[in-house]
């Protein structure tokens, strides 16, 4: 299994930090945050240059842009991410899959309409990406139509087209168990986000742990990936710790995941 270190978790830092992070670490790949003051949401050649160039100077590979281009976005109307920029970005990192969302309103709240948005402007979005081997992996996230597992696999399978996949990751704790919704999906994964959690004190709200350690159970996740032939990248997208400990967390993560 491969594994990568996303750059959003030294959101708060230039990514120069992230990248000498992930080198300490040990990682051999990052996946970059498509926001200032990592990557510039507007291309800008110089800058995507010089990231390709201080990566490539660390020993990481590039393998996944983490873009915000939303298909069929109904909130998100005044966001500047453009089609345009997000490939000319990704051609100039030379990063092969592109993370995208499928809208900003989740499935059991979205018309018909927001459906047809979304696939229509993804397989417009896919036939241009296709001309620079872009492959665009939606994230299933939550408030987007990619919140479940069948409803992914639905977005996949309307969209239709070879260069539209998805990011795996974990969610809708509680009305999905979690190996069953990879297996909705798996044939269509080709990144994946890990993270993982245990439950507050009473309050509802999940704490973030060790990939290793929360109520996620990750064996059966990364066995049944590996078992049918997964060749991406898994990611560790956020520390469990910060501050003095952040990269002794991350490290954690990392030679658990390398273990797979």
């Amino acid at each position: 299994m491969k594994v990568c270190l996303c750059t959003i978790s030294y959101r708060e830092k230039l990514l120069e930090v992230a990248l000498a992070a992930a080198q300490r670490v040990q990682f051999q790949a990052v996946e970059l945050w498509g926001r200032e003051p990592h990557v510039p949401e507007e291309y800008d050649e110089s800058r995507i240059r010089g990231i390709r160039a201080a990566a490539e100077e660390r020993g990481l590979k590039l393998p996944v842009f983490g873009s915000y281009l939303y298909f069929g976005k109904t909130q998100h109307k005044d966001d500047n991410v453009t089609l345009v920029d997000t490939l000319h970005n990704a051609h100039g990192l030379r990063t092969p899959i592109v993370r995208v969302w499928a809208s900003d309103v989740g499935s059991s709240k979205a018309t018909p309409e927001v459906w047809k948005c979304v696939i229509e402007e993804a397989q417009q979005a896919c036939h241009r990406a296709a001309k620079m081997n872009v492959v665009f992996a939606a994230e299933m996230h939550d408030g987007t139509l990619a919140d479940t597992g069948p409803t992914a696999r639905r977005l996949v399978e309307e969209v239709n087209r070879p260069n539209f996949r998805l990011n795996f990751q974990v969610g809708n704790y509680d009305q999905e168990d979690q190996l069953q919704r990879l297996e909705e999906v798996l044939p269509y994964v080709v990144h994946m986000h890990c993270q993982n959690f245990v439950k507050g004190n009473g309050d509802g709200q999940y704490k973030r742990v060790q990939i290793a350690d929360g109520f996620v159970d990750y064996p059966s996740l990364l066995g049944r990936l590996k078992a049918n032939g997964y060749a991406g990248h898994v990611a560790v997208e956020f520390a469990a710790e910060e501050g003095d400990n952040k990269e002794q967390s991350l490290r954690k993560d990392l030679e658990y995941l390398s273990a797979f």
